[in-house]
């Protein structure tokens, strides 16, 4: 990596760890995968706050939806092919 959390090296990345397993992934199958896996992750976390004996991720959960504005305009930046699309 040249530059720190690029999020066109990260989809570079998740693209050649696919194909490691014989999974090519096209630019939009890896964004979609991005945006899949970040609202997963959301979900299961919001969840697992509730369901948690744990104080603090019960203060954390309810800002998980505020960083929504800042992660997905940068999944779908993903530009692995340098086309600008």
């Amino acid at each position: 990596m040249n530059k720190a959390y690029d999020v066109k090296e990260l989809g570079e990345m998740i693209a050649a760890e696919a194909k490691k397993d014989g999974l090519v992934l096209t630019e939009q199958a890896v964004e979609a995968l991005g945006k899949a896996a970040y609202m997963g992750t959301k979900k299961w976390a919001k969840e697992s706050a509730s369901l948690s004996e744990t104080p603090y991720d019960d203060f954390i959960a309810p800002f998980y939806d505020k960083i929504d504005a800042f992660v997905i305009p940068q999944i779908e930046k993903l530009d692995l092919d340098g086309d600008g699309k």
